[in-house]
C-alpha cells in the first residue's frame, strides 16, 4: 500500500521500475558477495520489458516485409536517392551550364583560346615554355602523354595535379581551366623552338 506522504512521481517512478524498496532489499539479496558487495536480484524494469517485447514483435513485421515480400532494403533505398540527386545536379549543372571533368568540351572559338593562352603564359609557361615545347613540364605539342591527350583528362590533370610535381589549379575556377585546357589542346602539332624529348606513351587523339 502507497504511503501517505508518497507523492504521484514517486508512485510513477515504482510502476516504471518495480524496484525493491530499500528496507525490503534483504528479502531479493542473493547469497553470494564479492569483497562486501552483494548482488540484488530485482526485476528488470517493465518499460524495459515492453520495449524487448515490441523489438521482436517489429522484427516480425520486418522479416516479413524485407525477407519474404522481397521489398527495398534501406541500401537499395539509399542508392536509388543518390542516383536521383545525382540527375538533379547534372540537370542543374546542364541547364546552367557548369563545367566538370564530366561534362568539359574542347572550346574552338578564338575568345576562349586567347583567354586560355593568357591563363596560359600567366601560370603554366614557367614550366612547360611558352611555346609548349616543355622544360620542367613535358612537351605539350608533340603526340606523347602521360596522362592522356583528350579534354577530360588535361581538365582533370590541371584541376587536381599530379603525383609528378604538377600543382593543382582547381583556384582557377572550372571555367578558366576549360579555357586553357582547349588552348593546350591546341598547341598539339605546332613547332616549338627546343622541343623537350618526348614523355608518357602516344596518345591517339578522338
Amino acid at each position: 500500500m502507497a504511503k501517505k506522504n508518497e507523492s504521484a512521481f514517486d508512485r510513477l517512478l515504482k510502476k516504471l521500475t518495480k524496484a525493491t524498496p530499500i528496507e525490503e532489499e534483504s528479502s531479493v539479496k542473493l547469497d553470494h558477495d564479492f569483497d562486501g558487495i552483494q548482488e540484488l536480484n530485482n526485476p528488470l524494469p517493465p518499460w524495459w520489458t515492453a520495449g524487448f517485447i515490441i523489438t521482436i514483435i517489429l522484427s516480425v513485421f520486418y522479416i516479413f516485409y524485407y525477407m519474404v515480400q522481397g521489398k527495398d532494403s534501406q541500401y537499395v533505398e539509399y542508392q536509388r536517392e543518390v542516383a536521383r540527386a545525382k540527375a538533379q545536379v547534372d540537370a542543374y549543372k546542364k541547364a546552367h551550364h557548369i563545367v566538370d571533368a564530366n561534362t568539359v568540351t574542347v572550346l574552338t572559338d578564338k575568345k576562349s583560346l586567347e583567354e586560355g593562352k593568357e591563363i596560359y603564359l600567366k601560370n603554366c609557361a614557367a614550366c612547360h615554355v611558352a611555346d609548349g615545347g616543355g622544360l620542367v613540364g613535358p612537351n605539350l605539342t608533340d603526340d606523347y602523354w602521360i596522362y592522356g591527350c583528350d579534354i577530360k583528362s588535361i581538365f582533370n590533370v590541371i584541376t587536381n595535379g599530379t603525383s609528378k610535381g604538377m600543382p593543382p589549379w582547381k583556384a582557377l575556377g572550372a571555367d578558366k581551366i576549360q579555357k586553357v585546357a582547349s588552348y593546350v589542346l591546341s598547341l598539339h602539332g605546332t613547332k616549338p623552338a627546343k622541343p623537350k624529348a618526348p614523355q608518357g606513351k602516344p596518345c591517339k587523339r578522338g
